[in-house]
């Protein structure tokens, strides 16, 4: 009976985390970097609770704070390095979170795809990695402007695609101040 309530329980956190993930809005990477770890310590409590073993003991404290300090340590670099970090970040966190979800699955019908799970977090770890291409490049390409203008304060400022850009009456405002 507690087997089975873990295996309902289980069942409707992975559809809410699948719907979650399905409609939200693309955020910035360093969004995408929270969710990414918020989503890798709830799959990982969801892979525990149906009988997932961890590989270390250790392993959900230590990532609490691994995460802690990376996001941390992103936080102090300056704009142009950020982005890097964030994708990077996020990449494994959310493939660690998909391999999650699959291994729960495995367990709870019987574990015959547990192997196809780790191809499923590499994979989805490089599609997110791939999808922040465009805000990595934007942000080389600010720090490049920066280096030959000279000014290295000067304002960039980033529309993921699909967002309207920005007004150039603000940029303009931003380049004379």
């Amino acid at each position: 009976m507690e087997q089975k309530r873990g295996a309902t329980l289980a069942r409707w956190c992975a559809a809410a985390m699948l719907a979650a993930c399905a409609f939200s809005a693309r955020a910035g990477v360093a969004d995408e970097a929270m969710e990414g770890a918020v989503a890798d310590g709830v799959t990982t409590a969801i892979g525990l609770a149906v009988g997932a073993a961890e590989l270390n003991p250790l392993g959900p404290v230590l990532g609490i704070g691994v995460k802690y300090a990376v996001m941390e340590y992103a936080k102090a670099l300056p704009d142009t390095e950020r982005p890097a970090v964030y994708a990077a970040a996020a990449s494994l966190w959310q493939g660690a979170s998909a391999n999650n979800m699959c291994v729960a699955a495995a367990i709870l019908s019987g574990g015959t795809f547990a192997p196809a799970c780790i191809a499923l977090g590499i994979a989805w770890g490089m599609k997110t990695w791939g999808e922040s291409e465009h805000e990595r490049q934007f942000w080389e390409g600010c720090k490049a402007l920066r280096d030959y203008a000279q000014r290295p304060d000067m304002p960039c400022i980033y529309n993921a695609p699909g967002q309207p850009p920005a007004r150039p009456q603000e940029i303009m405002v931003q380049l004379i101040e």
